[in-house]
């Protein structure tokens, strides 16, 4: 998919996948909620800063077709929720969403329900393409669990002492379509 061409979704097309977003960084939350809005075919129609606010959500409405679920939010673990989750709504697929990685959270959440596990520095077309495959391709409600060991967190990160950090290649996206947004918003204004 080229992102420059996407057109933004309309409303509420009945064949768009339904996304959530849970993430307690508001940045994320808000840069992916607006690139979600420009592809055809993905809606995003809420956002929530932990898991607790998920699930209450949840215990109120139908879920969406897939939850983009981080991993650590301060003091609550988006793996822990991965099964009230599913327990709430059956349909829904998680696909964990983080920064860290690690086999034992990869297999904890694969075990519990989740249908995926992506990295924040995924493509923004590997996170469509994953969505899309959740939508089709559904995992079993709840596995059986997997004993755990001591998680051995490796942060992904190629910055080194001294530089900046270096911005996800879905949020360089992102801020180059939205100030091409404004552009042609002013633009439009002027006329």
């Amino acid at each position: 998919m080229n992102i420059s061409n996407a057109e933004p979704s309309s409303p509420s097309p009945a064949d768009a996948i339904n996304v959530w977003l849970v993430d307690d960084n508001k940045g994320v939350r808000s840069a992916l909620k607006d690139l979600l809005g420009l592809c055809a075919g993905v809606r995003c129609t809420a956002e929530f800063h932990s898991p607790n606010a998920v699930l209450s959500a949840l215990a109120s409405r139908p879920g969406p077709d897939a939850i983009l679920l981080d991993i650590q939010m301060g003091a609550a673990n988006g793996l822990d929720a991965i099964r009230p989750i599913k327990a709430l709504s059956r349909h829904t697929q998680v696909v964990m969403f983080t920064t860290c990685f690690d086999r034992e959270s990869k297999q904890r959440a694969l075990s519990n329900g989740a249908t995926d596990f992506l990295l924040k520095s995924a493509s923004f077309e590997r996170i469509i393409a994953t969505l899309e495959h959740a939508a089709k391709n559904p995992a079993p409600h709840l596995k059986s669990s997997a004993t755990t060991t001591r998680p051995k967190s490796t942060v992904l990160s190629t910055d080194s002492p001294g530089r900046s950090p270096r911005r996800l290649p879905w949020l360089d996206n992102c801020l180059d379509l939205l100030s091409i947004r404004k552009r042609s918003r002013a633009q439009t204004a002027r006329s």
